[in-house]
């Protein structure tokens, strides 16, 4: 393998692109190798050294990994939360070592909280206003944000809205969430076409209310199967309010 400047293969990412957001190309259960590869190219600091010595109970490791399973746990789940131990981590890692990963996430974090804001025109207009949007991270991998509820919760088993995402593509997948959210949460199936409503012989979980259309994302009528408007362009005659 080809080593670079900090004594690093081509694979692995640099401290300072780990930061911009690469971490989310390589799986956690990676990232103790990462650190572990990080202080051998010259990089020490008390976190970096604690997620250096993490290793994966699937690989036989001594470290915490190990020392954490229980009477009655799975290898899966006990991989699961190993994971996430790395991913609480990083953060503090990073920026022991002078590469604070925040500037990046607060752009992302904006960039996504402008689409849930278009989103919001529609809660607003048809009458759902109370349930104020959020862009949050959640707990998982690779990076994505969720829109979240005014109480802290969210749907976090959609796509989300990941770093990659710009423009309709960002857009529709923040509209796809909020409603995913008002679903799983609230059981509330939104927007719902004025003119047909929704099938009651249907559940609200088969419903797809968001479509592309010409690289557009359009909130769809899932009952008659025809376009309502453009995302935040709904209005109280297109969609039925409370």
């Amino acid at each position: 393998m080809k080593v670079d400047e900090f004594g690093l293969g081509a694979w692995w990412p640099r401290p300072e692109q780990a930061a911009a957001g690469a971490l989310d190309h390589l799986p956690p259960d990676q990232w103790p190798m990462l650190a572990a590869k990080w202080r051998a190219a010259g990089f020490d600091s008390e976190p970096l050294r604690r997620l250096a010595g993490l290793r994966s109970w699937k690989d036989g490791g001594p470290g915490n990994f190990a020392t954490r399973l229980t009477a009655g746990a799975t290898a899966g789940e006990h991989v699961f939360d190993a994971e996430f131990d790395a991913m609480d981590l990083m953060p503090e890692v990073l920026r022991s070592i002078g590469f604070d990963p925040a500037p990046v996430d607060e752009e992302f974090a904006a960039r996504c909280q402008d689409a849930v804001d278009v989103v919001q025109h529609d809660l607003d207009v048809t009458g759902y206003g109370r349930y104020r949007m959020r862009a949050r991270l959640g707990r998982g991998w690779p990076a994505r944000l969720f829109p979240t509820l005014p109480d802290g919760s969210y749907w976090g088993g959609g796509e989300g809205m990941s770093r990659p995402m710009h423009g309709a593509g960002l857009l529709c997948a923040a509209a796809e969430s909020v409603s995913d959210t008002l679903k799983e949460v609230h059981e509330i199936a939104w927007p719902v076409c004025a003119a047909h409503g929704r099938d009651p012989t249907t559940s609200i979980w088969d419903d797809e209310p968001v479509a592309l259309i010409d690289e557009m994302p359009w909130w769809w009528c899932t009952r008659a199967g025809h376009a309502l408007a453009p995302v935040g362009q709904l209005t109280a005659k297109i969609a039925r309010t409370l």
